[in-house]
């Protein structure tokens, strides 16, 4: 091998070596950054209150109800079936409210301009909408389906 070639091959190696320390860098700081999001969305909550006011529901971070308050009045003016209906619905609210929280907290993480499997592997599936959590449509509500309180086993006659 020449000089020439010698230091042509040195010149190339220190670019390389450059390039990679600069993505090892990148990576230790998402690495940083997903860590305090991480953390961030393990002590988050979420509350909602039902519409007709009588109960507010707290959820975790995983959508999970972890507290139910209801007023001081709640059952004077209203009825088990009708609390029943708030506190579903207020629990439904306080849970899409955590998930749109999460994926505030995880955007950076998770937007578009983010490299894709097929972007580095040519014909590989992408894997961009895999994260996406689907959301209860505005228009749903609990008290619209009839047999919302029965349980499977009653309903299919076995009880």
């Amino acid at each position: 091998m020449s000089t020439a070639d010698w230091n042509s091959t040195r010149g190339r190696s220190e670019v390389l070596r450059g390039q990679i320390d600069s993505m090892m860098e990148d990576l230790r700081e998402r690495t940083r950054l997903l860590a305090l999001a991480q953390e961030k969305i393990a002590l988050s909550t979420a509350s909602a209150r039902s519409a007709d006011g009588l109960v507010e529901v707290v959820v975790n971070a995983s959508g999970a109800v972890v507290g139910v308050k209801f007023s001081s009045d709640a059952c004077a003016k209203s009825t088990p079936k009708k609390l029943g209906n708030s506190v579903l619905s207020a629990s439904t609210a306080a849970s899409a409210d955590m998930r749109r929280q999460n994926a505030e907290i995880l955007k950076p993480f998770t937007s578009a301009t983010a490299l894709d499997l097929p972007d580095l592997i040519p014909g590989a599936p992408s894997v961009r909408g895999l994260a996406a959590v689907p959301g209860i449509p505005d228009d749903v509500r609990i008290d619209d389906r009839p047999d919302w309180d029965q349980t499977v086993l009653r309903s299919a006659g076995n009880v």
